[in-house]
């Protein structure tokens, strides 16, 4: 009888060990770090809309989108899209200007919603399928550098992570990003070769992103959640 058990307690045991993220998924990405440093990863290009206050950067409601860039192609291999200033707008955290005007000043700002896209025919893809996602969260550490009272440079780090829409068990359990303004535009649209402002603005800011590094993570988890000493009470 005690043999009976215990064969029993095996079969329990190979049952809850299977992964079951596989069989979850439409699609299952490719779990695994990507990086502009390994050539795994594109660099991009960003937009952030004056949607609601014109001229205005860091405000409530602006939003942005970034596409990848391969130095004649926007938007070919990754897309973020869609994540807007929450209602705190850009929080100032720090500063430091001297009598002369020279100094910084450093913010932090918080995004609310956004999408995600990524090719299918890429090394975290199964070389078909396209995929897509939610954020789930999206943050910018941005500092203005300030001479003689004047901004002169905007430099931001930006973090963001995301769950697929194809896979809830796989996540970007972060993407890190530095960020270059290289442009304000006042009343027009962007320039080729960066993404188009969203919510119809005619107003925003055109940025240069590098140094991208993305993991994505993939939770196995067994299909029962029973816990060890759960099952060896049932066959004690």
């Amino acid at each position: 009888m005690r043999s009976v058990k215990v064969f029993a307690l095996l079969l329990v045991l190979i049952t809850v060990s299977v992964p079951i993220a596989a069989g979850d998924c439409d699609i299952m990405p490719v779990a695994g770090t990507y990086s502009t440093y390994t050539g795994t990863q594109l660099p991009g290009r960003a937009s952030e809309a004056f949607c609601l206050y014109p001229f205005n950067g860091g405000v409530p409601g602006n939003t942005e989108r970034a596409e990848s860039w391969n130095g004649s192609v926007l938007g070919g291999q990754w897309k973020a899209w869609g994540m807007y200033i929450d209602d705190n707008g850009a929080v100032e955290t720090a500063r430091s200007i001297d009598a002369y005007g020279n100094g910084y000043i450093d913010y932090a700002t918080n995004y609310l919603g956004g999408w995600f896209w990524l090719t299918g025919a890429h090394v975290w893809g199964d070389g078909v399928n396209d995929m897509t996602g939610y954020l789930t969260y999206f943050n910018v550490g941005t500092r203005l550098t300030v001479i003689g009272g004047q901004v002169v440079g905007l430099t931001s780090n930006v973090t963001f992570r995301g769950t697929f829409d194809q896979c809830s068990v796989c996540f970007i359990r972060y993407a890190i990003t530095n960020a270059m303004r290289v442009g304000v535009i006042t009343n027009g649209a962007p320039p080729a070769g960066f993404p188009a402002f969203e919510c119809g603005a005619t107003s925003g800011e055109i940025f240069d992103l590098c140094c991208i590094l993305t993991d994505i993570w993939c939770d196995e988890i067994g299909a029962d959640e029973s816990t060890w000493g759960g099952i060896k009470a049932m066959y004690r």
